[in-house]
């Protein structure tokens, strides 16, 4: 999968998750809602729900696909892609990204490192006070009290081995202020809040560039706290106490939140959680199933817009179809007489480019001995693929294997031409050149059948239905009666071609004279710039004799007409003998700085 794939799916989750943050927001203003232990399950779930969107949303399937095909095997291979050229923007962005997810990991691993060094410097609190070890062995008796002068704040981490690191002068505290202090660590303790924050610092490192996931986790940790003072306050006793001990830890010198690990104060909150405590909050059961149910249909409409507003995109997936559904016709490649008089077989790899029709627009070798090449490239160039099979316009690779042939060239087969009186009865419909799918799907659409009286009309709208179901096919009709159609391939007949077409990227090489367009001032005055494509005839000396526009500005269009008619190239041979080409050229317009 392409960068840009992974980029716009980024891009439209970040814009999904935004929108429910919002909505998450806007419920819990409208409902006031101040009860810790629900606003902390609110934001988890609505963490939870951004996290997991990805992987539960439908996805848009993407416009376009990668076959990859062995025709020499006949069976589906692993599609390879070549290296996006991605414009540099997205280089840089790619590059940030990764950037700020290798550094967030270097922090929180010199996070670990610090926490380990608490561990081991810390001495034990002992004789730890009677009170003190009473609520110890009460809430979470596995838990060890250590002091540490290294910091400036009780810090409480550990999962298997949970320890309470309490500052150096924590035991020139007043009592009180001591046990609140130790009752809300120990209760971090026994709700496991360490691993949870460990989680949450994951997630930061991962998602450091979105701003609404920092803000929700910033949420969370808030109201973890608020909903521990509560349950401090509620064992204690003591709301008074709890606060001078707040204020007490806002009094030290503040340290930078680098640990992982969670702490009893972090300056920011201060504020909400005085404010909290100072309030006797409580919610009616009432209230708390209106908000629960107003913040669903919230969830409900604020997701199904985000969902359809920025819908993430599917990843391009193989079409594993089998090479004859995939073909409505492949012309066999000729023996290079060069390659057989030194007896040389094997693959040749190419790069496929099929257009939105099915026709092979263009093709490259990538691979194979360079006495074959030739022959592999002038034969796939003729290749016509199914429109029904495929999603179009596709890139493709295909191998095509030479083996030393045995066997002579085909029958040769006259061309349909018949009077305006002419009638008759069909005896037998043959169709050769055709793989079994492409055959079978030919017949279904002819409005002619074995045995069906003909006349001239007739016949000729059965000629339309044919070349418009694949334009290299041609018909004739035997002279007896009553007569077989015969459909083939037009490169089975018994003229060598007069015309064949030759991709861009193997007709440039074959440039003899290349002019240069002269870039219009017109289009230069308002800074247009890009490429213009045309469709060329080139004649059996490599001259110009026709163009049509297919794309670009029209501004540039006739300056690159004008100039590409004056180009030479090669005659191009067949069999020894020069014929027509019919390629796509394109010419670049670029504006120097």
């Amino acid at each position: 999968m392409s960068a840009t794939y992974w980029l716009g799916n980024l891009a439209a989750w970040s814009a999904q998750v935004v929108a429910l943050v919002a909505a998450g927001a806007g419920a819990v203003w409208i409902f006031r809602l101040r009860a810790p232990r629900v606003r902390l399950a609110f934001w988890q779930a609505l963490l939870a729900v951004c996290l997991l969107l990805p992987a539960v949303e439908p996805r848009r399937r993407a416009a376009g696909s990668e076959i990859g095909i062995s025709m020499g095997a006949a069976t589906p291979v692993a599609p390879q892609r070549g290296q996006a050229n991605l414009p540099p923007w997205r280089e840089a962005l790619l590059m940030v990204l990764a950037s700020g997810c290798a550094a967030r990991a270097v922090w929180l691993a010199v996070g670990f490192g610090k926490l380990r060094r608490w561990r081991r410097d810390a001495r034990a609190f002992a004789p730890l006070p009677a009170r003190l070890d009473e609520l110890r062995a009460a809430i979470a008796p596995a838990a060890a009290v250590r002091l540490s002068a290294s910091v400036s704040g009780p810090v409480t981490f550990g999962l298997w081995r949970p320890v309470v690191v309490l500052p150096g002068g924590f035991g020139d505290l007043p009592a009180d202020i001591q046990e609140a202090i130790v009752c809300h660590e120990l209760l971090h303790v026994r709700r496991r809040d360490w691993i949870v924050t460990v989680v949450e610092q994951a997630i930061r490192a991962v998602l450091w560039f979105h701003p609404a996931v920092w803000w929700v986790i910033g949420q969370i940790q808030l109201t973890r706290e608020q909903t521990v003072d509560g349950a401090v306050v509620a064992m204690t006793g003591n709301r008074e106490q709890y606060l001078n001990a707040l204020l007490a830890m806002a009094g030290d010198r503040p340290g930078l939140d680098l640990a992982p690990a969670a702490l009893f104060l972090r300056r920011r909150h201060l504020k909400d959680r005085v404010a909290l405590l100072l309030k006797e909050t409580s919610m009616s059961k009432r209230k708390l199933i209106s908000f629960c149910a107003t913040s669903c249909g919230v969830f409900i409409a604020a997701g199904w817009l985000a969902l359809h507003t920025f819908p993430l995109q599917a990843a391009p997936a193989p079409q594993e179809q089998e090479a004859g559904k995939l073909l409505l016709h492949s012309v066999a490649s000729k023996y290079p007489e060069a390659a057989r008089a030194k007896h040389i077989e094997g693959p040749v790899v190419l790069e496929v480019h099929i257009d939105a029709a099915g026709r092979v627009s263009d093709a490259k070798v990538i691979s194979g001995a360079e006495e074959l090449r030739s022959a592999a490239l002038e034969a796939i160039l003729q290749w016509h693929y199914s429109p029904q099979a495929m999603t179009l316009p596709a890139v493709t690779q295909v191998t095509m294997n030479f083996k030393l042939p045995a066997g002579g060239e085909g029958e040769s087969r006259a061309a349909m031409a018949l009077p305006p009186d002419w009638h008759g009865t069909l005896k037998s419909i043959r169709i050769d050149g055709l793989t079994p799918a492409a055959r079978g799907e030919l017949l279904s659409r002819l409005p002619a059948h074995e045995g069906d009286a003909m006349n001239a009309d007739g016949m000729a709208t059965l000629e339309q239905v044919v070349r418009a179901f694949d334009e290299h096919l041609k018909l004739s009709l035997s002279p007896d009666e009553p007569h077989t159609l015969r459909i083939y391939l037009g490169a089975a007949g018994g003229g060598a071609p007069t015309r064949i077409r030759i991709g861009g990227n193997v007709q440039q090489a074959k440039m003899l004279v290349k002019v240069p367009p002269v870039y219009p001032p017109d289009a230069k005055a308002q800074g247009i710039q890009g490429v213009v494509r045309l469709q060329a005839i080139l004649g059996k000396d490599g001259k110009v004799e026709h163009l049509e526009l297919t794309s670009g500005d029209a501004l540039l269009a006739a300056a690159a007409m004008e100039a590409v008619r004056q180009w030479q190239y090669q005659p191009t041979l067949l069999n020894g003998n020069a014929v027509e080409v019919a390629t796509e050229i394109d010419v670049n317009f670029t504006l120097t700085p």
